[in-house]
């Protein structure tokens, strides 16, 4: 069964409703809810989240601590499949097999990751439907200040299976 594309709209929207992704992050990512993540823009094309700087985010030394960037970044790659696992019939299994991370500045003030490469989950899904094998998949997120200047690259592969029963 393919991906039900007015359920992905319907979900992108969900996303993207302050409401709903309010409820979304406090009992699926209560730490996130916590921080202040946001989930600023999302389609087939490109997904972009953010999150504030401040005391819930800082490290000891009054930057944006790592893994709250991390957190911004990660749903960054993967609220589409997110999306898309709750568009289809089937059951999507999707989690994170790898990461890497490089910092280029101080993260200070509110810092959006944008995903551009999302198209590219959404064809390794399909790829995993029409085979029931599992596929791999690698997603940058980069992380800029208000500015316009990077702070952080994030690369993480995501396996993805699609389970056809």
């Amino acid at each position: 069964m393919p991906i039900d594309e007015n359920k992905l709209t319907a979900e992108y929207r969900g996303l993207l409703g302050s409401i709903k992704f309010r409820m979304f992050s406090l009992f699926s990512m209560p730490i996130a809810r916590f921080a202040g993540l946001r989930m600023e823009h999302i389609n087939d094309e490109i997904c972009a989240t953010s999150i504030p700087g401040g005391w819930r985010s800082q490290n000891p030394f009054k930057t944006m601590y790592w893994a709250v960037q991390g957190m911004g970044a990660e749903l960054a790659t993967g609220a589409v499949p997110f999306a898309i696992s709750r568009a289809m019939s089937e059951k999507l299994r999707m989690f994170v097999v790898g990461t890497e991370a490089s910092f280029t500045k101080t993260a200070k003030g509110r810092i959006t990751f944008t995903c551009d490469e999302v198209s590219s989950a959404r064809n390794a899904i399909e790829k995993s439907m029409k085979s029931g094998e599992s596929v791999e998949c690698v997603l940058k997120s980069t992380g800029r200040d208000t500015s316009g200047d990077i702070v952080s690259e994030w690369i993480f592969k995501w396996n993805f299976r699609v389970l056809i029963e």
